[in-house]
């Protein structure tokens, strides 16, 4: 058994049943999976064996031993683009997560610095699918250093994305971000231009982020435009919902592309030749391509990373 996963019961958890109440704190497993569990010694309290009607006191230590996982393969060949004794600065490729998270924990960036560095924080972070430079603190006060600069916005990025279509004028994408409610897939957002919008604006709307980026052309071919984008808030999927809301779905991209329907087809392996064929790459073509930021020195730095080899353009 791997993997621990441990919990201390509180004053207001006291006198519960174990069933229950695992089953109602963590829906993500139907309770008779749960009874399961127990049943198979995978659920301990202070390491001890248990049934599924223990009454639970206050600080017992509830450990949860998860079935072992066959992690799905990840690309590790990142390479280093600086290092001190404060900061590490990479360029992380496609297809490696940053943090263990769903069916991911030693295929993980985390995980593999975790074996070479003693401490180590991840200043920001990229989605699985998105390469490019990323900044790690070696300790904890460069940690506070770098996160401090971060919510401060004096850390400097810029972003190249590929898309479809011909792109050849630059866009100040003010506005917000939103739930996309025709789309199939819950977690997707759409943008809405509003050159008026302000951070202020906002409000008590939880449905929607106030969102600025502006996009600038590079080079384009008859299929396909490479942009320069620069974000001046840090939403969730900002980038790729943004200019696919302004009609260029980016190259790559099962949420942001072409067609959304890729999506499950992509998790569940059975997307088409065809269907292949149309997202041209296998990862979403978004890069972290220039960081600058100011170090622990009192001196700016800028470090750089060339987006991957197989998109179909380049500078």
């Amino acid at each position: 058994m791997d993997r621990k996963r441990e919990i201390i019961i509180q004053a207001q958890e006291d006198g519960l049943v174990l069933l229950p109440w695992i089953a109602a704190r963590y829906t993500y497993h139907p309770p008779e999976k749960w009874e399961r569990y127990i049943n198979e010694d995978r659920i301990r309290i202070n390491n001890a064996t248990v049934v599924p009607e223990t009454i639970l006191s206050r600080g017992d230590i509830i450990t949860y031993y998860p079935e072992p996982v066959v992690e799905p393969p990840i690309n590790r060949e990142f390479t280093v683009v600086y290092e001190d004794n404060d900061l590490l600065v990479i360029n992380k490729p496609s297809d490696l997560p940053c943090h263990p998270g769903g069916v991911y924990f030693e295929n993980t960036l985390w995980y593999i610095l975790k074996e070479k560095y003693e401490y180590l924080s991840l200043v920001n972070r990229l989605d699985r699918e998105t390469s490019g430079t990323m900044l790690i603190a070696k300790n904890k006060a460069s940690a506070s250093f770098y996160f401090n600069k971060m919510r401060e916005r004096e850390i400097e990025k810029e972003y190249l994305v590929l898309v479809h279509g011909l792109f050849n004028h630059d866009i100040d994408a003010r506005g917000w971000l939103v739930k996309d409610s025709n789309s199939i897939i819950r977690k997707k957002r759409k943008f809405l231009l509003d050159l008026n919008a302000l951070p202020e604006d906002q409000g008590d709307e939880p449905d929607r982020e106030f969102s600025h980026s502006s996009f600038t052309a590079i080079t384009s071919d008859e299929n396909y435009s490479l942009l320069k984008c620069r974000i001046f808030t840090g939403r969730t999927h900002q980038i790729r919902a943004t200019i696919c809301s302004l009609g260029y779905p980016v190259v790559g991209d099962k949420i942001y592309g072409l067609d959304d329907s890729y999506f499950f087809k992509f998790i569940n392996d059975t997307l088409t030749v065809d269907e292949k064929a149309k997202l041209v790459i296998s990862n979403q073509a978004l890069h972290s391509y220039k960081t600058r930021t100011p170090m622990l020195s009192g001196d700016w730095q800028l470090f750089t990373s060339p987006p991957p080899d197989n998109w179909p353009i380049h500078f």
